[in-house]
């Protein structure tokens, strides 16, 4: 208890949320009366603080949501956050590794909840894709969904590609050519 309330009132919320899920209600039934209003100022469309354009952008690219018991973790987001802004211009990539099960995708997926961010750093979108493990027909089938993704402008339609040595190389060349950042 001490740790929850020296984090913030997302914290108090999801511990809240937690206890309601988990069939704890006679417990989540005492901490009722203590649970912080969410504000919605700042010209945020919704309670988690998220623009329509945010939730547009993460939709269309397929970055997972943010998941019901949910405890912030800001200086290890806003790392993320600084890597990314650090590739500027330029061509890059940022590697997010951990243990599994340790909060990987939902800290870059919270990263990415960032309205300047994503306006500043990625105009023309995310597109997020989980590969785990794979057999090499799951993984084509990542990759040709990628490319599907990737090319869906492109005014020549091409074929998926029919094996995986063919969709790297064609994912190189979208990610040289079309979309470096």
């Amino acid at each position: 208890i001490n740790i929850i309330l020296e984090k913030d009132n997302n914290s108090y919320r999801s511990f809240y949320n937690a206890l309601l899920h988990e069939g704890y209600r006679d417990l989540a039934a005492l901490l009722q009366d203590g649970i912080p209003a969410i504000s919605s100022g700042n010209g945020k469309s919704s309670m988690d603080g998220m623009t329509s354009y945010v939730k547009t952008i993460l939709c269309e690219g397929g970055v997972p949501q943010r998941p019901v018991v949910f405890v912030t973790r800001p200086k290890l987001v806003d790392a993320i956050k600084q890597k990314l802004c650090c590739l500027g211009n330029d061509p890059g990539w940022v590697t997010v590794y951990g243990m599994a099960g340790c909060g990987k995708t939902v800290l870059t997926a919270e990263a990415l909840r960032d309205h300047q961010l994503l306006e500043d750093y990625f105009p023309g979108g995310v597109h997020w894709i989980s590969v785990g493990k794979q057999d090499k027909a799951g993984l084509l089938i990542k990759l040709q969904n990628l490319c599907s993704r990737l090319e869906h402008d492109s005014t020549l339609s091409q074929r998926p590609p029919l094996n995986i040595e063919e969709a790297k190389d064609r994912l190189r060349l979208l990610m040289l050519r079309k979309y470096p950042r």
